[in-house]
């Protein structure tokens, strides 16, 4: 039996044109977002808040060296943001992809349940090309700051993974937003941690029978280009207890940075080794 080893990302962007004329600006987050890609080296990557230009500026830079990286996705919301899926088309073979919405339609942009914009979901189901085998990501970006929506769109996520897929396949990356208030509030980080923690949506992917690959504790991933991360850990990457996968090593939160101290985003990077064995 042969084990293969892939590493998966998943990172928030931050949307461009946010920081216009200030540090963070993306023309200036462009070349620390690059160097942070070739320092972890990712095999599949699933970003949240990219736009296309955005897209294409980190496809153009990790296509770099070797032309081997693809994306798929559409655009997730009002603001033209799009859940990707980084993946590396030498070693995986695209079968299909798809986005829906976290409200009552699914196929079609819309806000639900009280929330401010519309979130989305988008899958790939890819297939090893050595081993032919399979396996989907599904690429999370949940609302923010509505926790009622937040709540209302997990049994969607859940669904649609067990519509069409062997849940066992599937890898889940995503920001899940489990705040339980505005980000700048006075909550210390310990209570907000535990907050977060309890939080509806992290709750019911676990009684659902997913594990988040991270097991150190929880440690911040939002950092608001700060020296240290804020709040609850909110950026997941989730395969279920029975899953094809186990993880390989340890889990990490890669709070890289210039030599400068700026962020590549606002977000830590969580990434994780991930073997099946074929």
């Amino acid at each position: 039996m042969n084990s293969t080893i892939i590493r998966v990302c998943t990172f928030n962007l931050r949307r461009d044109g946010m920081d216009r004329g200030t540090p963070n600006d993306w023309g200036k987050r462009r070349p620390i977002m690059k160097e942070c890609l070739e320092k972890m080296q990712p095999k599949i990557i699933g970003t949240q808040e990219g736009t296309v230009s955005q897209l294409n500026n980190i496809l153009d830079d990790l296509n770099e060296s070797a032309k081997c990286w693809s994306w798929v996705g559409k655009e997730a919301d009002e603001l033209h943001a799009i859940n990707a899926i980084f993946y590396r088309h030498d070693l995986f073979s695209f079968i299909s992809s798809e986005t829906f919405w976290f409200n009552e339609y699914r196929t079609k942009l819309g806000p639900a349940w009280g929330s401010k914009h519309s979130s989305a979901c988008t899958w790939a189901h890819l297939e090893y090309i050595t081993t032919k085998q399979p396996f989907i990501i599904f690429n999370v970006h949940l609302e923010y700051p509505s926790p009622n929506t937040r709540h209302h769109s997990i049994p969607i996520l859940l669904s649609e993974i067990k519509k069409n897929y062997n849940v066992n396949q599937v890898i889940v990356t995503g920001d899940f937003n489990n705040w339980p208030e505005e980000v700048e509030g006075t909550t210390p980080v310990q209570q907000l941690i535990i907050l977060g923690q309890n939080a509806s949506e992290i709750q019911q992917m676990k009684q659902a029978g997913f594990i988040d690959t991270y097991q150190h504790g929880e440690v911040p991933t939002f950092n608001g280009f700060r020296s240290a991360g804020y709040g609850p850990k909110i950026d997941f990457i989730w395969i279920t207890l029975n899953s094809i996968y186990r993880v390989h090593g340890e889990t990490k939160i890669d709070d890289y940075h210039d030599q400068d101290g700026f962020f590549p985003s606002d977000h830590f990077p969580v990434y994780a080794d991930l073997i099946v064995t074929v």
